[in-house]
């Protein structure tokens, strides 16, 4: 008895903590549908599309933009990333289309030359 008393009130601070974890997950989206590492994503996309015309620049790119869009949780951003960095060494079509995917992904996403709002850890 004494046990199902002390398991009822921390059963329900787990309830308010997973409450908690969900609304702070949804805050982290925008209105546009995409979570802060898309965001992040797709600014770094935009910043570097321009000068991504070798294969040196076009790895940079794609290991600056892979990073945030391995974490995001949007399955666009994450898979045209993936896409643009396997075909960043060679370009041509493959590298065209993985571009082009990325950039209908973030379409919803502010555009106009933001830098990304980068986490602050630890």
């Amino acid at each position: 008895m004494v046990a199902l008393l002390l398991a009822l009130p921390m059963a329900t601070m787990a309830g308010c903590d997973e409450r908690t974890l969900v609304a702070a997950s949804s805050s982290s989206r925008s209105t546009s549908g995409l979570d802060s590492h898309a965001r992040e994503a797709c600014a770094e996309f935009r910043a570097g599309r321009r000068q991504a015309t070798d294969a040196s620049a076009r790895l940079r790119l794609a290991d600056a933009v892979g990073r945030p869009a391995r974490r995001s949780d949007n399955p666009q951003i994450t898979e045209s990333s993936a896409a643009m960095g396997r075909s960043a060494k060679d370009g041509g079509p493959a590298w065209r289309t993985a571009a082009a995917d990325l950039e209908r992904a973030c379409g919803q996403a502010p555009s106009g030359g933001e830098r990304p709002v980068l986490p602050v850890t630890g």
